[in-house]
């Protein structure tokens, strides 16, 4: 059952992020000139390590990103449930539960994640707004995630 509802929660986390992502996606299919800020991903510069990514290159890498760490975001939700680690609210799938969740993990993705990838510290060596960007896109996968699980949950759990 653990395994289930982890590949459900990352199934429907993923979703979540593919459609906060359809807005980038439209603007990169409709410009034909370089966009330096794509709506909701993190931008990222041009030179990223030693090679200098072309832009449709950022584009992949900034989607993928996002992809990734909002797939990990409803994958590790499920993790703190099965396991009762929800120290704060200990009442999982509460839009509070999930709102406390969306902050450690704004927390956890700007302080540890975006360091390792060398984005740095809430997204400081990317952009000045970085820290706001991941902090509403976080939001808003909580919410979207509670609204789904209310909307799915089967009786019993009410």
């Amino acid at each position: 059952m653990f395994l289930t509802d982890l590949f459900l929660g990352a199934s429907i986390s993923g979703l979540i992020g593919a459609v906060l992502a359809v807005p980038a996606i439209v603007t990169e299919w409709r410009s034909h000139r370089h966009e330096h800020h794509l709506p909701i991903l993190v931008d990222i510069k041009p030179k990223w390590g030693n090679r200098h990514l072309t832009h449709r290159e950022l584009f992949f890498v900034a989607l993928t990103v996002h992809l990734i760490l909002t797939t990990l975001f409803g994958a590790v939700y499920v993790v703190f449930v099965e396991y009762g680690w929800l120290f704060i609210t200990h009442a999982p799938y509460t839009f509070f539960s999930l709102f406390m969740y969306a902050i450690g993990a704004w927390v956890v993705t700007g302080a540890l994640i975006f360091p390792v990838i060398g984005f740095g510290v809430f997204g400081k060596k990317e952009s000045n707004l970085a820290w706001a960007e991941i902090l509403s896109m976080t939001l808003i996968l909580g919410v979207i995630l509670w609204v789904l699980v209310q909307w799915f949950q089967p009786a019993y759990f009410s």
